[in-house]
């Protein structure tokens, strides 16, 4: 087998966005979102959809099948937004006219928000739109310009159900007739027939056994995306060793170095840590000094103003996490980091 690879067979499948051709353990979440969907195999309007649970629950992965599988079948374009990588509004529009391979004739930098929107809402055949992390949103705007377009099917992700409690009353009642859909964090058992399904396609045969899946399956915590990138790692180090098999002093040792995300404070938006570090300095602060202070700390960095309903949101995303507790009603509640 030299010059071969004596680990990995296709990487591909081993990467985190990798999207299978079967599903397993989330046959109820894969028939609400069908069915949403499913009014475009026959030209009639489908229903949007809420996507929700904690990372690596498959969430996108579920969205980016079904999607993928219907534009095949109908032709229906497709466009998916990541909000934490592009999070203004601007940047998720402009991001969903790219991957629609729309072209303005004005430079991105200067092309003014309602012509970014107007070119969306020429579009007379039917989109679907992926939004993904949407509880890192900086400007819940968007969703109402979304809502609004004709012939435009959305799909929101987020961590938490909670995540568009903040939205104003005229994008709630839009978004009424959404389904919601949760998905429940994966048992370990779970995660144990993903990473098998993956070693199928991904490895060699033999370069990894059950009981090793198994140790990467209890690392993970629920965790799918977590499992698949140590899978992957695990592999490519042998692979980079040029060994036949995986070897368990390697697999504990990859497994040593490998760290979840910190429940409490991973992926906080810079909003959000701003918050957060804050009231660390400061113990604790009113709902109105406190939210003084984030605008002018806001206006030192120059980055731009948030309206007093997202500080709510941004306020709620840190307690849901217990980062935070309040005290007090109304104007003298007082924040306070845990």
């Amino acid at each position: 087998m030299d010059g071969e690879n004596k680990i990995i067979r296709n990487l591909e499948v081993l990467e985190e966005f990798f999207i299978p051709s079967r599903i397993v353990h989330r046959e109820g979440q894969l028939k609400a979102l069908r069915d949403c969907l499913n009014p475009l195999l026959k030209g009639q309007n489908p229903r949007d959809s809420f996507l929700w649970g904690k990372p690596g629950a498959g969430k996108t992965c579920i969205a980016r099948h079904l999607t993928q599988e219907l534009g095949k079948e109908t032709g229906v374009r497709i466009a998916y937004v990541n909000c934490w990588e592009a999070p203004s509004r601007f940047r998720i529009l402009f991001g969903i006219l790219e991957d629609l391979g729309v072209s303005l004739s004005v430079h991105r930098k200067g092309t003014p928000l309602d012509e970014v929107l107007g070119a969306l809402r020429k579009r007379l055949e039917r989109v679907v739109v992926i939004l993904d992390e949407v509880d890192r949103l900086e400007d819940e705007g968007v969703i109402y310009d979304l809502v609004n377009t004709p012939n435009l099917c959305l799909i929101l992700i987020a961590n938490m159900e909670a995540a568009l409690y903040g939205l104003d009353a005229r994008t709630r009642s839009r978004l009424s007739s959404a389904e919601n859909i949760e998905f429940p964090e994966y048992s370990g058992r779970e995660i144990l027939d993903i990473l098998k399904g993956r070693r199928e396609w991904g490895l060699v045969p033999g370069a990894l056994g059950n009981s090793q899946l198994e140790r990467i399956a209890s690392r993970a915590r629920g965790d799918a995306r977590f499992a698949i990138g140590m899978l992957r790692a695990v592999a490519q180090n042998a692979e980079g060793q040029d060994l036949e098999k995986v070897p368990d002093s390697l697999l504990e040792e990859t497994l040593s170095r490998a760290r979840l995300p910190e429940p409490r404070l991973g992926r906080l938006s810079p909003q959000q840590k701003m918050i957060f570090d804050m009231l660390k300095e400061k113990k604790s602060m009113g709902s109105a000094l406190l939210y003084q202070e984030f605008l002018k700390s806001l206006k030192a960095r120059g980055m731009r103003p948030v309206v007093g309903r997202m500080f709510r949101r941004h306020l709620e995303f840190l307690m849901d996490r217990d980062l935070i507790k309040s005290a007090g009603y109304g104007r003298w509640r007082v924040y306070t980091a845990t």
